[in-house]
């Protein structure tokens, strides 16, 4: 009897021992109708990934559980005297520098909140534009750390700007958010800060695109920092490497509360690891009357699709704006050249509907729609380009705005991406990223034209040929610097201004690197390349390779694997 009762005790002693651990999580407080992102950090003591369920007390409260999403972290370090302890040499900008680490900050990426934002940051990173590069040079006791400008004064950015990117539950109530700097609306380029404490006036100003979940001991360190009369550290804040890497363990919360103040909810977190794994914590959540007024209406969604079509004939769209209060927006259209208004001077627009409501808790309709007419001139055929603005009042201090190029006579393009084999870092030219038609059998190629956004900072020109089906294919020639995966956008445009942009994928292949000690084998390959396998063959021309079923580790920036062997011989590859 006791043989079986040790025994039965003793298996519960190793579960409990290999049970994860999840962090405590603080109580927090809610503005009525509005959202909190918060993050959730655990351990997980036998190396399994783990999955969490979320649930809640009462059904006032919504609870967006944020699931493989890209996660990205940066290793921070600040310059230091030579004699300083711990102090080591570093790269930074072509040269060394001395330096002492400030730790890790690692991040969980939104592609649901801001996903051509993700995309831009994922492509930077792969490329290197951050490693030993750029600094936080901007810090703000109490209010943001701002980084990421390759001139490092705070007025670089890319060779392009891109939009906003605004979504009703991303707004800035929470600690340790991600964020894009601009310079004005649609201005976003490498530039982020990360926020300290909430900063509910940056509400739909700035794009959220990620939650600090681990390093916020560093991100005080950073905010703590001495700093100048411009807000530059005195001793620079370096970003010596940033990469995409795995996490197994961790996770954010978006959390959307009813409108009603003083509504008190009991939440649980179970985090399993799979294997019997299981934790258990719990945090409460009060909504509070929400006093920062938030009448800053946005586009949403921001896309028109009625946008091309025959000489004579209007095009009709409704455009659609929200806000979080419910105030009444305020309207204006304004034509972006003297060609457009002259050519369209009969457009109008119809307020459909002049109120607008919250989308953060459940309501499910978006309010506020204009509904625009643009007519063109008798006979014109070319581009009318509109600039669209939404405000919370007729001040219009504050506003969303939004261009649209409308075309006359011109047909729309209708294009796709083409599937991109592996590249490795040797240059590469005549490479077919995307088709496309305009409907038009044996349109010449000549009307149009395509730019290529290659994902890492640069931008160039297509080439256009038809191919026997009458398709027009888009080729590229590049060669890229560091592995990774790279999103690549190529923007075809007709003469008349009729424009399509394609979303592709090419990856570059991860390096392998293995160090062998005894007969222990370590492989290693790039964060940011988790996805990988490990396989191992005796034989590199066998087509029977193993997998190493060894839990892989992040170690810095590298994933590593641990395989013993007693060969002399061994050879290992990465497969996806």
């Amino acid at each position: 009897m006791c043989r079986f009762l040790c025994l039965f005790l003793f298996a519960l002693a190793m579960a409990v021992m290999a049970a994860p651990v999840i962090d405590p999580i603080p109580n927090v407080t809610i503005p009525a109708g509005k959202s909190l992102i918060i993050p959730i950090t655990a351990t997980s003591t036998n190396g399994r990934a783990l999955t969490y369920t979320v649930t809640s007390s009462t059904n006032a409260i919504a609870i967006v559980l944020h699931t493989n999403n890209p996660i990205w972290k940066l290793n921070i370090a600040q310059a230091a005297a030579t004699n300083a302890p711990g102090a080591f040499a570093t790269p930074y900008r072509g040269g060394l520098v001395t330096v002492t680490n400030m730790g890790d900050m690692t991040f969980m990426l939104f592609p649901e909140y801001a996903p051509h934002t993700v995309n831009v940051f994922q492509g930077l990173t792969a490329s290197g534009f951050y490693n030993s590069n750029t600094i936080f040079h901007r810090v703000v006791s109490g209010f943001v750390n701002q980084g990421g400008d390759p001139l490092t004064n705070g007025s670089g950015g890319l060779t392009f700007k891109y939009d906003d990117e605004f979504h009703p539950q991303a707004i800035f109530t929470g600690n340790g958010q991600l964020a894009l700097a601009n310079s004005g609306p649609d201005t976003d380029g490498s530039q982020f800060f990360v926020t300290v404490g909430p900063q509910r006036y940056l509400d739909l100003k700035y794009t959220i695109f990620g939650q600090l979940l681990r390093g916020f001991n560093v991100q005080t360190n950073i905010n703590n920092t001495a700093v100048d009369a411009n807000s530059r550290p005195l001793a620079d804040v370096i970003i010596t490497q940033a990469s995409l890497v795995p996490n197994l363990t961790d996770t954010a919360l978006t959390l959307v509360v009813t409108n009603v103040p003083g509504v008190v909810s009991t939440n649980k977190v179970i985090a399993d690891d799979g294997a019997g794994g299981r934790a258990t914590n719990q945090f409460t959540v009060t909504t509070i009357t929400d006093t920062n007024s938030n009448g800053e209406p946005f586009f949403y969604p921001s896309a028109l699709t009625n946008l091309v079509g025959p000489v004579n004939v209007p095009l009709t769209n409704t455009l659609t704006s929200l806000g979080l209060d419910g105030q009444t927006p305020a309207w204006y259209v304004q034509f972006a050249d003297a060609n457009s208004a002259a050519n369209a001077g009969n457009s109008s627009y119809a307020l459909t509907n002049s109120s607008y409501q919250s989308l953060t808790f459940n309501v499910t309709n978006v309010q506020g729609a204009m509904q625009i007419y643009v007519r063109p001139a008798t006979n014109y055929v070319g581009p009318v380009n509109v600039i669209f603005y939404a405000a919370p009042n007729s001040s219009y201090s504050s506003y969303d705005q939004q261009e649209f190029t409308f075309v006359f006579g011109d047909t729309s393009i209708v294009a796709q991406p083409a599937a991109i084999t592996t590249q490795t870092f040797a240059p590469f030219t005549n490479l077919l990223l995307a088709t496309f038609t305009n409907g038009v059998v044996g349109s010449a190629v000549t009307n149009f034209t395509a730019s290529i956004n290659w994902g890492d900072n640069s931008i160039t020109a297509g080439v256009i040929t038809t191919n026997v089906a009458k398709f027009k294919q888009v080729f590229g020639a590049h060669a890229y610097t560091n592995s990774g995966d790279y999103p690549v956008y190529i923007t075809i445009q007709s003469a008349l201004g009729v424009a399509a942009v394609v979303t592709n994928t090419l990856t570059v292949v991860p390096p392998l690197k293995l160090k062998r000690t005894g007969t222990n084998n370590v492989v290693t390959w790039p964060a940011w390349a988790y996805a990988y396998q490990v396989f191992t063959s005796t034989n590199p021309a066998s087509t029977n390779w193993t997998a190493v079923t060894n839990l892989s580790t992040l170690a810095g920036f590298q994933n590593a694997v641990s395989n013993s062997g007693a060969g002399t011989k061994g050879f290992f590859r990465l497969k996806k």
